[in-house]
């Protein structure tokens, strides 16, 4: 993994932008930041979401005659285990270089402290497969993957136990209060050791 690329998850995770894209921007803000190359879809007249490679951002209206309220963006981070550093958008390569096809997330969480951005434990519904990490001040979620059902065949490609399957903002606190309710508290630690390591 390079300096760079991990230095774009890390701005992600401790201001919950993507160069400068709010989860809450416009479609129009969005593109003005990423640029124009992305895939558009919208199920319905009150949710859209545009692809922009390994980063999508989604918004929902009341109705057709409303603006666009932006609602989320999620870095598909596991899509870089298949395709490669093509898969991200040209804005955020033209600034952060190069991208790995895996981010650990010890590395991730080890250099986050370091800055002072630390992620806590949240439950999550995918627990054991996944576990997922919050950062309170950006209010942004981390998914890592854990552990392959054991139906699945391995292909080359997978994505390895401890790699960051997605990254994601806005998670309110609500929200991870609510999960702690459902799920209860989660140990990502004792989760992890359940499932065998990889390099």
């Amino acid at each position: 993994m390079t300096p760079h690329s991990l230095a774009f998850y890390m701005d992600v995770v401790a201001s919950g932008t993507v160069l400068g894209a709010n989860p809450t921007d416009s479609p129009d803000r969005v593109t003005e930041m990423l640029g124009s190359d992305f895939a558009e879809n919208s199920p319905d007249d009150h949710s859209m979401w545009r692809d922009y490679g390994m980063a999508e951002f989604f918004w929902i209206r009341e109705t057709p005659d409303h603006p666009w309220e932006g609602h989320h963006f999620t870095l598909q981070v596991h899509r870089l285990s298949y395709w490669g550093g093509s898969i991200v958008n040209r804005a955020i390569r033209d600034r952060y270089g190069r991208f790995d096809r895996h981010l650990r997330f010890d590395k991730l969480e080890r250099l986050l402290g370091k800055h002072g951005v630390p992620l806590e434990d949240a439950p999550d519904v995918n627990a054991p497969t996944f576990t997922r990490h919050w950062q309170p001040a950006s209010q942004v979620s981390v998914m890592v993957f854990r552990a392959h059902e054991e139906w699945r065949q391995r292909r080359r490609g997978d994505d390895r136990i401890g790699d960051v399957y997605t990254i994601q903002s806005s998670v309110s606190a609500e929200g991870v209060a609510r999960d702690r309710e459902r799920y209860g508290r989660q140990d990502s630690r004792e989760l992890s050791g359940r499932s065998s390591s990889e390099p």
